[in-house]
């Protein structure tokens, strides 16, 4: 089991959504993974299912139900291991608004990492992902008479590096990525598509450090915090968020958010 508490001053999707941007908001997630094959070597060497549920909700109320939830975004998915440093996560994931604010969302998910590690205590992590939307938006829908379903590519890494002091280990990262989208994934205020190409970039610098002295009877505890910026660079997307997003007008192509939590694992 996995279990992750966060808080942050604003929430920003994936996507580049800048859904809340007043009070704090707090988003807690829990996942509950089953083993179901495990093997030191071979061309599979890890098989587990998992159900998650992630939650979003905010002190300061919103939606035409006026309410402190937000959103609530149950999953199942599978994650493949194979020749041990590369990993296949796919899932199926239902975006639920609590507020009423849009109708259920629902989109697969696949991603490929490779866990490098030439370097000790150094890892890039590349990765590459596809979203699809399967049923409704994942975006702003602005014309939904003309709204169609859309799908992106990213491509990314997440460099981590590891550093020993006398007190505790502290892992530093930098995820970073390129979203590629396409031509109807977002949409114009006319109702027009948002266009192809290059969709969003994301960059964070986040340190965590573990809470050793909890005793490992009740789990493995790590404390983080971090700063993620966004370059909005799709035009649909811009007007998503001039129309309906929380700093509605503004059309700015650069949003930042601050976040910090407590991860524990069983």
């Amino acid at each position: 089991m996995f279990f992750q508490n966060e808080f942050s001053d604003k929430y920003i999707t994936p996507r580049g959504l800048l859904v809340e941007n007043e009070g704090v908001v707090w988003q807690p997630l829990i996942v509950l993974m089953c083993d179901l094959y495990s093997a030191d070597h071979g061309f599979i060497t890890d098989v587990t299912v998992q159900a998650s549920d992630w939650a979003s909700v905010h002190s300061h109320r919103d939606g035409p139900q006026h309410l402190n939830w937000n959103e609530d975004d149950p999953s199942v998915g599978l994650n493949l291991k194979f020749f041990k440093d590369f990993e296949l996560d796919s899932d199926y994931t239902a975006f639920v608004s609590e507020n009423g604010a849009y109708p259920t969302s629902t989109n697969l998910d696949e991603k490929l990492t490779y866990h490098d590690h030439f370097v000790e205590g150094f890892a890039l992590n590349p990765y590459v992902e596809y979203f699809q939307e399967l049923t409704n938006k994942a975006t702003f829908d602005l014309v939904p008479a003309l709204s169609k379903k859309g799908y992106y590519f990213v491509l990314g890494f997440d460099p981590t590096y590891t550093v020993k002091t006398p007190l505790v280990p502290i892992t530093f990262e930098a995820p970073t990525d390129v979203t590629f989208c396409s031509e109807n994934f977002y949409q114009r205020a006319s109702g027009a598509p948002g266009g192809s190409g290059v969709g969003v970039v994301s960059t964070e610098f986040k340190a965590s450090i573990p809470l050793d002295f909890i005793p490992k009877s009740y789990g493995h505890w790590t404390y983080y915090a971090g700063v993620q910026y966004y370059y909005i660079a799709n035009q649909g997307a811009l007007d998503g968020n001039a129309t309906f997003g929380a700093n509605a007008p503004n059309r700015s192509h650069d949003l930042y958010q601050f976040h910090t939590g407590l991860q524990l694992f069983f």
